[in-house]
């Protein structure tokens, strides 16, 4: 199954950079084109229009030309590869996907890792691309070909990339199980909470059972935890939430077409008593009196007899949903959830989530097993016509 992995990041002389990670040195992106070409790791390196002879000149003369400009020196990507892919298969889906990126006209360095290892459990590609500026022959600044400091450009490429891989995949025969798609979970329409990215080296210290080393300024969110705390977590929540959902849906209280679950009555037993408060399949009695609120016949042929039906079952309104992972029913920490439609990921916040959830199954669990029987159609029915015949005491 294809998996979906779309990271980018970026390298600037800018001085007007929010992020200080961003923050380019000189010889840094010398260094990174060695790390991702490296022959331990690497299969196979595309190269195709760089300036210089030499990955390290050409990132030489990319910083040059960033300082003087201060602006960007390279874009890096690194986008996961489908498992099911053939090695050749993989390796012309990165060379469309650049080539479509660049636009055929600036230069690109990309590298499939899927060698060995934890690679060929997750094959991905590490791509740089080195961005050239085209005059457009009028007046005004020339015009970037990648165009990444655009809105939106890192949205647009995972967009582009998602299509380039989903057409290729199905040329070659493979099924909707190795589609993928840029969307986020919450477009998507999915109420699970992602989880974080652990990174390699984290999940060998976790296994080797080393104390990670924690930061300060991560504090306030993590609270000293690690991320793979923080995904168990998570995982929990989410797999608590489809537990709920699917109780709920079982009891009835949020599917309206599931009728024969509410107030106890099975499907048979529905059979029998329509909404109208009559016995289904026969028509009303001639000179009956059918009330608004309690249902009532007066036979014609015996005044003195009035046979009530008690009262018809009434159609439960449409629960509105609970916006997703809602830590209250009431005040405003739920109508705050419902505008940002997300829930931070803040250990103590996931921490609550998860304690709110689990005393809402433990609910959902006991009023289960407190539910009355369900009534037998047959006496419903039996129960119904003495009432109508008047020969019930």
């Amino acid at each position: 199954m294809a998996l979906f992995s779309f990271r980018h990041s970026v390298k600037t002389f800018s001085e007007k950079r929010v992020d200080e990670s961003r923050a380019a040195k000189v010889g840094q992106t010398a260094a990174h084109l060695r790390y991702i070409a490296r022959p331990k790791a690497a299969r196979v390196v595309l190269r195709e229009r760089l300036t210089g002879p030499t990955d390290a000149a050409t990132a030489q003369e990319a910083e040059v030309a960033a300082q003087r400009g201060k602006g960007r020196v390279c874009e890096r990507f690194i986008i996961a590869l489908p498992v099911e892919a053939t090695a050749e298969q993989r390796e012309a889906m990165v060379r469309a996907f650049a080539e479509q990126l660049t636009g055929g006209s600036a230069g690109y360095m990309a590298a499939i890792h899927d060698k060995h290892g934890n690679d060929q459990r997750n094959p991905h590609f590490h791509l740089v691309a080195f961005d050239v500026m085209i005059k457009s022959g009028g007046r005004g600044r020339p015009k970037s070909t990648l165009g990444m400091a655009r809105k939106h450009a890192v949205e647009t490429s995972a967009k582009m990339w998602a299509d380039t891989h989903n057409e290729l995949m199905w040329e070659w025969g493979f099924g909707p199980a190795s589609m993928i798609s840029h969307l986020s979970l919450k477009d998507r329409g999915i109420d699970r909470i992602p989880t974080i990215h652990e990174g390699v080296g984290a999940r060998a210290m976790a296994r080797s059972k080393k104390e990670i080393a924690q930061k300060g300024k991560w504090r306030a969110i993590d609270e000293g935890h690690s991320r793979a705390e923080a995904n168990r977590t998570i995982r929990q929540i989410n797999q608590m939430k489809e537990m709920i959902d699917e109780r709920e849906y079982r009891l009835g209280r949020s599917n309206e077409e599931n009728h024969e679950q509410l107030n106890c009555l099975g499907a048979e037993s529905r059979a029998y008593v329509g909404w109208g408060g009559k016995v289904a399949g026969t028509a009303t009695p001639s000179g009956a009196t059918v009330g608004r609120r309690r249902k009532s016949y007066q036979i014609a042929d015996d005044p003195s007899i009035t046979a009530t039906h008690p009262r018809p079952i009434q159609r439960k309104r449409p629960r509105r949903p609970n916006p997703p992972f809602f830590l209250s029913r009431t005040g405003r920490r739920r109508r705050s959830l419902r505008r940002r439609y997300r829930v931070r990921r803040i250990f103590r916040e996931l921490d609550w989530l998860r304690a709110t959830l689990k005393a809402r199954l433990l609910k959902l669990e006991a009023r289960t097993r407190l539910r009355p029987p369900e009534i037998a159609p047959v006496d419903k029915q039996l129960k119904f016509t003495l009432k109508l015949e008047g020969t019930e005491r």
